[in-house]
């Protein structure tokens, strides 16, 4: 399931020619100050990916609402 989930993000990211970079500054806007701060936010969200877990939902939401997609897109199969 979680390899499903992040093959259908790079997917996406890749139509919206944004990198996995972009996208983690997109969702955590506000929430750092420290580029420390957000490579921590990078490198745990980077670990999920790489591991394929899914990450918590509220994360889920954000990406949702930064890629402008459904929450079904996620999880389709091709």
């Amino acid at each position: 399931m979680g390899s499903l989930f992040w093959d259908n993000v790079v997917l996406l990211l890749a139509e919206r020619e944004m990198t996995f970079a972009e996208l983690v500054r997109q969702m955590f806007v506000g929430e750092y100050h420290y580029p420390s701060e957000f490579w921590r936010l990078y490198r745990k969200l980077y670990h999920y990916k790489k591991e394929h877990f899914l990450p918590q939902e509220r994360w889920v939401d954000r990406m949702v609402v930064v890629l402008g997609v459904d929450y079904a897109e996620f999880f389709r199969r091709d």
